[in-house]
């Protein structure tokens, strides 16, 4: 099914929380799991479907969303999967058995997830704790509660990030924290991180060489820490872990994104129709370019990674 057949499928509540996701509204693979989770909830929790068609529909919204965010974040693959294990074995239950095996498996994950982000976010902050200036760079859900939770006031750079407006989410939590705000043009990271003691970001996917798919810009910023001598930082739950790799998979590839809408908005339609503005949206970061990568599992330096994200894998593949 396409987009618009998926959306066709839900009531209005869920075909927000979808708009939000496929027209980028609401960032981060982490939101994206749990709005997911979401939407399979109230489809199966809509009393005017039988139990077949509520299969039905989560079965087209998991499928849906493995083949588009799912490609690009293994953590939003590996989340969905998560949630819809066990439903083959539901073609014959009752109605009342089918929907509350789906509650059982979304609740399960969003329990053992935030127990783990607890984790994670605690390992982030002692990290940090003798940090007074920092920068954060491009949305993530992750580093947004890490900010909400350093504890004392500290000085934060957040570039813009243009392209995907992937900066400005981060001020409002900033700025609730209590913490001293400096929102600049990406274009000029480089001097703001001069003043800076480290850099954080967040990840759509960790591959287990220490390798990050991240947004754009997320390159630039990497190069910039390491010619300087800055220490960047991934906060990432190991859910994002991609193990394919090993096994001779092909690595992702670089997503395709128009950027018509965001740097051409108020242009006249014909100027805009002789421009090309494709471009892409996530990108990989050596590991090389990564001090640590900060995990549920602990402050993991990249190139000590590759044991850690195969045990994680094969913990996966019980539960």
């Amino acid at each position: 099914m396409n987009k618009e057949e998926v959306r066709q499928l839900l009531n209005n509540q869920s075909s927000k929380l979808f708009d939000d996701i496929v027209n980028s509204r609401v960032l981060g693979a982490n939101n994206h799991i749990r709005m997911i989770g979401e939407i399979m909830l109230l489809t199966a929790e809509d009393e005017s479907e039988n139990g077949k068609s509520v299969l039905y529909k989560v079965r087209e919204i998991a499928r849906f969303f493995m083949e588009t965010r799912g490609q690009q974040s293994r953590a939003i693959y590996n989340a969905i999967c998560y949630y819809i294990k066990g439903l083959d074995d539901l073609e014959n239950a009752g109605e009342r058995e089918i929907r509350e095996r789906i509650a059982t498996r979304i609740n399960a994950y969003g329990a053992e997830a935030a127990k783990d982000m607890d984790t994670l976010i605690s390992y982030g902050v002692h990290i940090a704790e003798n940090l007074d200036t920092i920068m954060i760079f491009d949305y993530s859900s992750t580093v947004d509660r890490f900010v909400a939770e350093l504890g004392r006031k500290r000085t934060i750079y957040i570039p813009e990030s243009r392209a995907l407006d992937g900066g400005r989410p981060f001020v409002k939590t900033a700025v609730e924290a209590g913490h001293e705000v400096h929102f600049i043009p990406d274009t000029t990271m480089l001097v703001a991180l001069k003043k800076c003691q480290a850099a954080f970001m967040g990840a759509e996917t960790v591959y287990p060489d220490g390798t990050v798919f991240n947004t754009v810009g997320s390159d630039i910023l990497a190069i910039l820490c390491r010619q300087i001598g800055i220490p960047l930082y991934v906060l990432t739950p190991m859910i994002k872990v991609d193990t394919r790799p090993v096994y001779g998979y092909n690595r992702l590839s670089p997503m395709p994104f128009d950027y018509g809408p965001r740097l051409a908005g108020a242009w006249d339609t014909e100027a805009k129709e002789r421009v090309d503005f494709r471009g892409i949206k996530l990108l990989e970061i050596a590991p090389e370019y990564i001090r640590s990568l900060i995990t549920e599992k602990g402050i993991i330096p990249s190139s000590a990674f590759f044991h850690e994200a195969m045990e994680y894998a094969r913990f996966l593949e019980e539960v």
